[in-house]
């Protein structure tokens, strides 16, 4: 099967497009009533500048144009490669952009040696916690909780995630 896109690391001038793009995925979330109400948490652009040098950023690019039209952004917890963030642009959904993304993750943590891929998502949302565990992904339990997953979990609580709304994932490698 050929596909249209795609993936690579970010370039560093592709970065301003990935704040665009994790901006309009966040609306997707206007529909959701306890959801919405909440502050928007975005990635600054800074934030996706020491990623990208660090090599944490994948893109999902069209082979036409080579314009990105998704993107996963990882960092380094307790051993695991941590997905901070995946989005990809509505007009491109449902094409199996997103699952390569994780898939591309995942064989990252492995060539690197890290034990795990894990993630924050919200538990009730449809294309959050249920989209990845038809990854492989499962929820942990609290006690399951390394000290860097609850600090994280801490700190997206007080940038205006509530922690009751979210769940811990996943998915060894």
């Amino acid at each position: 099967m050929t596909t249209d896109y795609v993936i690579r690391r970010a370039l560093a001038e592709e970065l301003p497009t990935l704040v665009a793009i994790e901006h309009e995925a966040g609306l997707r979330f206007d529909a959701i009533p306890v959801i919405n109400e909440l502050s928007e948490v975005a990635t600054s652009l800074e934030t996706f500048q020491k990623a990208q040098r660090d090599g944490e950023v994948w893109v999902a690019a069209t082979t036409s144009d080579a314009t990105p039209i998704g993107f996963a952004y990882t960092d380094v917890i307790d051993g695991a490669l941590h997905l901070e963030e995946l989005d990809v642009l509505s007009a491109w959904g449902r094409r199996g952009i997103g699952r390569a993304l994780v898939e591309t993750v995942v064989a990252d943590a492995r060539a690197r040696k890290l034990s795990a891929v894990t993630l924050t998502t919200f538990r009730d949302v449809a294309w959050n916690a249920p989209y990845y565990v038809s990854l492989g992904f499962r929820v942990l339990e609290r006690h399951e909780l390394t000290p860097g997953l609850v600090k994280l979990l801490a700190y997206e609580d007080v940038r205006g995630l509530p922690e009751k709304l979210r769940v811990v994932m996943r998915r060894d490698v």
